[in-house]
């Protein structure tokens, strides 16, 4: 299949690559995970500002109205410097869920994404409890899944919720927030109900394919970064007299990853394709696209790792934030062995095991 991307596409492109590399300098980053709210607010408000929470809300709404493709150029180029924000959860699983339920809530919480600098998180409740929920402690509102509803709960300020226990995680990727949520015992039963019933599981469902597109893709951005790291590295390092890049050796593992990594853009911008041509075949090219990507990541980071030497290995590099992002991505919206189970199934495989 041939593809290009439209002259619109291009320059969405450029923009997303252009404000990468203003805000994802390593000290940056750095000081941006490390930080409360897990993000740099200077840098959401930029992201706010471009319009890019409102990439996948209709125009009537206050949004831009475009799809999936769109979507994965932007986060393929902030993947490349691992810029943390909350636009995944409210740009893409928030607006992606919204967008399933039509009604005036609905909108109303979609104009307010549009407006700027609002974050909502998603998190889906089982026993009162709802693990590895993105952003939520950065949150000005949370679309809770409880039962067969979903509802709207306000917060009193950023990150905190009547009637919700807040528990920030310690995770591999300190460049993506996730935390646990507890309801209390003076939880408000009666919140505002945005649906019921089964369109809530399926609006729930449609959210997480596009968030691991919109994952594929950060990882796709961080797998091309660090092959292009690398080779710069292996043209200045100088072993046994010669640069390293001229060993043949080198070449070879460098063309490996060069080939994954290629494999796995193929994956992500079928799958975004995928999501408005082909939604029959969404589920399982949106877990190709995650498995695919994540995999490409681990092995661009960990040879980023090796062919750095040992300043690969200190705190002080960014290939150790890389591979952890890597890690973290094979597990994030289901494991790549459950993915794997999902491609097999499509496939009338069976088990693939």
């Amino acid at each position: 299949m041939q593809f290009e991307f439209s002259e619109e596409q291009q320059l969405i492109r450029g923009m997303a690559e252009g404000f990468a590399r203003d805000r994802g300098a390593s000290e940056s980053v750095r000081k941006a995970m490390e930080s409360e709210l897990g993000f740099d607010s200077a840098t959401w408000q930029a992201i706010c500002e471009l319009g890019l929470t409102g990439l996948l809300i209709r125009e009537d709404l206050g949004g831009q109205g475009l799809g999936a493709v769109e979507m994965a150029l932007v986060f393929e180029a902030l993947g490349s410097h691992l810029i943390p924000s909350p636009l995944l959860a409210t740009g893409v699983l928030a607006a992606t869920l919204l967008a399933a339920i039509p009604g005036e809530s609905s909108f109303r919480l979609q104009r307010e994404i549009t407006c700027g600098n609002f974050v909502i998180a998603i998190a889906d409740f089982n026993k009162g409890d709802a693990e590895f929920v993105l952003d939520a402690q950065a949150a000005d509102c949370l679309l809770a899944k409880v039962e067969d509803q979903l509802v709207a709960v306000r917060a009193e300020r950023p990150g905190v919720f009547p009637g919700i226990e807040v528990e920030r995680l310690t995770t591999m990727d300190q460049t993506r927030s996730l935390v646990h949520l507890r309801m209390t015992a003076d939880f408000d039963s009666k919140p505002l109900v945005i649906a019921r019933g089964v369109e809530v599981n399926s609006a729930f469902e449609q959210a997480l394919q596009m968030g691991r597109i919109a994952i594929a893709a950060e990882a796709v951005g961080a797998a091309r970064q660090c092959l292009a790291r690398t080779v710069e590295y292996t043209k200045q390092r100088v072993q046994f007299g010669r640069k390293i890049a001229s060993f043949q050796a080198v070449k070879h593992q460098l063309a490996d990853v060069m080939v994954s990594v290629e494999a796995a853009i193929s994956a992500v911008y079928f799958a975004a394709c995928a999501a408005t041509e082909m939604p029959e075949e969404l589920a399982r090219m949106a877990a190709l696209a995650k498995v695919e990507a994540s995999e490409a990541l681990t092995h661009a980071a960990g040879r980023m790792i090796q062919l750095h030497g040992g300043i690969g290995f200190t705190w002080e590099h960014d290939a150790h934030l890389y591979f952890k992002r890597a890690r973290a991505t094979a597990t994030l919206f289901g494991s790549n062995t459950s993915l794997d189970e999902v491609i097999a199934r499509s496939l009338d495989l069976g088990d693939a095991a």
